[in-house]
C-alpha cells in the first residue's frame, strides 16, 4: 500500500472532521472504516453551539441548517401540525428571524426553558449565528462531513477491519513510520489517529489505561412501530424504573433503565428485548411490531484514557473517553478533539509547528473531557427513580432551574461555549475563549475568513498597525483589515479551532507597544515563525 501522511481509523463524526482539518492544510489522509456503508441508526439528534461553530468556520453551516429544517418538518408532522410549508420554506423563515441563542437540550431530562434565558447575556449573545444549524442529526452530520472530505481529496475506505498497529522499527515511540494492520493488508503512514470508538482496538493494543466507573444503567434508542402509543407521554418522563422520551420525530423512543446491563453488548437488540425494556420503564403494555433501521443499546460506562498519545499514534473521540450519551455530549466532545488536534498535527507534519505544539492537544482536551465525564455522571445520579432522588430533582427543577441566572449558566455550559484554555501568560478575557460570532465592521464575519483552516488576524486598528506581525506568515495566517474608531472592539488573533490567543484591550490605546509585545509572544508560541 502507498504511504500516506495520516491514517484516521474510524469514519464517525470525529474521524471525518479530523480528516477534513488535515486535508485543508495539504496533509494526505486516508480514513479506514470497518462498516461498509454509513450507519443510518438513530444516534445523537443534534449538536451543540460549539460544534455548530466548527461547521460555520469551515463553510458547512448551510448544510447543517438544511438538515435542521428537515428535522423540524418531521417533528411538526409528528405533533400533528397540518402546515404544508416545505423544508426550504422552513429554512428561509428561520433565517429571517432575529438572531437569538437557541436554547435546546436538558439536564437529566429537566428541559432548558427559553423563557428563563436572558438573551442579553453577553456570553450567549456572542454565539447566536449558528442557531439554525444545531439540530443536525448524527447521520446527516456524517454525510456532510464525508462530502466535505471527498471534496478535499481524502480517501475514505469502508469495509476495512483494523487489527492493530506496529512500528516500522522496533518501537512505536521513535520517529519512524507506523503501519496499520488490516484485513485488506498493511497501510503505512507517518501518523495514526485512533477514532475507532469506545472499544478502540488500537487503544487496547497499546495498553493505554482506560480508567473510570462501571455502568449502572442500560439505555435504548430506536425508531419503532407501535400498535398503540396512547399510553405514552410526549417528551421526558421519569418513572420508578428510569426515564423515557417519546418523540419528537415519529416512532422515536429513548429510554434509560436502571439495573444490571446486558452481559454481551455486542448482541443486536432484538424486538423482544426492546419491547420488554419499554414496558418495564414506561409501565405501559405497548406492543412493538417492528424497528426501522437498528435499535441501539448503551450504558453509562464512564472512562478516560490516561494519555491521548503513544508515539506517533493519537486517540480522539470515544477512543479517548466514553460516558453516558445524555445530551449528546460524546459527539460534541469528539468534534472538539478533532478541531483541536487537526491543525496541530498538520503543522507538525508540515514542519511549521512551534516546539511542543502537539503536546498541547492532551494538555487542553484531557481536562475538558474529565469535566464532561463528571457532567454526565451528575445527570445519571439525578435520574434515579427512588423517592429521595425524585425530591432532589424537583427542587433543582422547580427552584434552581427557574432562576434566570442559573438557567443561563446551565445553557452556556451544555452548549460548549464556556470552554477555556490557558493560551497566554496573564491573559485577560477574551483570550483563551472561543471566538463565537464576530461580525466585521468592513463586511461579513470572522467565520467567513476561516474556511481554509488558517489562523485569522482581525486588525481593527485605524492604521493597520498589526499587519507587519504576520506579513511573513501568509500561508498560515489570514490577515483581515477591519478598521474602526470603536475602541470597545478588540483586534483578535484566532486559532484554526476558534480559540482567541491574542486580543487588544482598551488599555492598549494608552500603553505604547503593549499589544505588539503580546502579539509578538503569541505568534511564535502558537503559529510558529515560518
Amino acid at each position: 500500500m502507498q504511504r500516506t501522511d495520516v491514517i484516521v481509523v474510524g469514519a464517525g463524526p470525529t474521524g471525518l472532521l479530523l480528516a477534513g482539518e488535515l486535508a485543508l492544510r495539504d496533509v494526505r489522509v486516508t480514513v479506514l472504516e470497518r462498516i461498509a456503508e454509513p450507519d443510518p441508526t438513530i444516534k445523537a439528534g443534534s449538536i451543540n453551539v460549539a460544534s455548530a461553530e466548527i461547521l460555520d468556520r469551515r463553510g458547512l453551516l448551510p448544510a447543517a441548517e438544511e438538515a435542521q429544517a428537515r428535522l423540524i418538518a418531521a417533528a411538526r408532522a409528528f405533533a400533528g401540525d397540518s402546515s404544508t410549508r416545505t423544508v426550504r420554506e422552513l429554512l428561509e423563515a428561520a433565517r429571517q428571524k432575529s438572531r437569538r441563542f437557541l436554547v435546546a437540550g436538558h439536564f437529566a431530562g429537566i428541559l432548558f426553558r427559553n423563557d428563563l434565558v436572558d438573551q442579553a447575556d453577553p456570553v450567549l449573545a456572542a454565539h447566536t449565528a449558528v442557531a439554525n444549524g444545531i439540530g443536525v442529526p448524527q447521520y446527516d452530520l456524517e454525510q456532510l462531513l464525508a462530502e466535505h472530505c471527498t471534496r478535499l481529496g481524502v480517501e475514505i475506505r469502508r469495509g476495512v477491519e483494523v487489527h492493530g498497529v506496529r512500528g516500522t522499527t522496533e518501537s512505536l515511540l521513535d520517529d519512524a513510520d507506523v503501519v496499520v494492520e488490516t484485513d485488506a493488508g498493511d497501510f503505512p503512514a507517518g501518523w495514526v489517529v485512533a477514532a475507532d470508538g469506545g472499544r478502540s482496538v488500537i487503544r487496547k493494543q497499546l495498553g493505554i489505561d482506560f480508567v473510570g466507573t462501571d455502568p449502572e444503567l442500560v439505555g435504548y434508542q430506536a425508531i419503532a412501530d407501535f400498535e398503540d402509543t396512547s399510553g405514552l407521554q410526549r417528551g421526558w418522563t421519569w418513572t420508578p424504573r428510569g426515564l423515557y422520551a417519546y418523540g419528537p420525530i415519529p416512532g422515536r423512543i429513548f429510554l434509560v433503565r436502571f439495573g444490571t446491563p446486558p452481559e454481551d453488548r455486542d448482541v443486536p437488540v432484538s424486538l423482544e428485548e426492546l419491547q420488554d425494556a419499554v414496558r418495564d420503564v414506561t409501565g405501559v403494555p405497548v406492543v412493538l411490531t417492528g424497528v426501522r433501521g437498528r435499535a441501539t443499546r448503551f450504558t453509562d460506562n464512564t472512562r478516560q484514557a490516561r494519555t491521548y498519545r503513544h508515539g506517533r499514534v493519537l486517540l480522539a473521540g470515544d477512543a479517548a473517553h466514553v460516558h453516558s450519551p445524555l445530551g449528546g455530549q460524546g459527539l460534541n466532545l469528539g468534534l472538539g478533539d478533532a478541531a483541536n488536534l487537526g491543525w496541530k498535527l498538520a503543522a507538525t507534519i508540515n514542519g511549521c509547528a512551534p516546539e511542543g505544539l502537539l503536546d498541547t492537544y492532551q494538555a487542553e482536551r484531557h481536562p475538558i473531557a474529565a469535566w464532561v465525564l463528571d457532567w454526565t455522571r451528575a445527570q445519571v445520579a439525578l435520574m434515579r427513580g427512588d423517592e429521595h432522588t425524585a425530591r432532589l430533582r424537583k427542587i433543582i427543577g422547580d427552584e434552581l432551574f427557574t432562576v434566570p441566572g442559573a438557567m443561563n449558566r446551565m445553557v452556556a455550559l451544555s452548549s460548549g461555549i464556556e470552554q477555556h484554555y490557558d493560551v497566554a501568560d496573564d491573559a485577560a478575557a477574551p483570550v483563551g475563549s472561543l471566538a463565537g460570532d464576530v461580525e466585521l465592521a468592513s463586511e461579513g464575519r470572522l467565520a467567513d475568513h476561516a474556511h481554509d483552516g488558517r489562523f485569522v488576524l482581525v486588525d481593527r486598528s485605524p492604521d493597520g498597525r498589526f499587519a507587519h506581525a504576520v506579513r511573513h506568515l501568509k500561508h498560515q495566517v489570514t490577515y483581515v483589515a477591519d478598521p474602526t474608531e470603536d475602541t470597545s472592539l478588540s483586534s483578535l488573533l484566532v486559532r484554526p479551532d476558534g480559540v482567541i490567543i491574542w486580543a487588544t484591550t482598551q488599555e492598549d490605546e494608552s500603553t505604547d507597544g503593549n499589544a505588539h509585545k503580546r502579539l509578538d509572544a503569541a505568534i511564535p508560541r502558537w503559529v510558529g515563525t515560518r
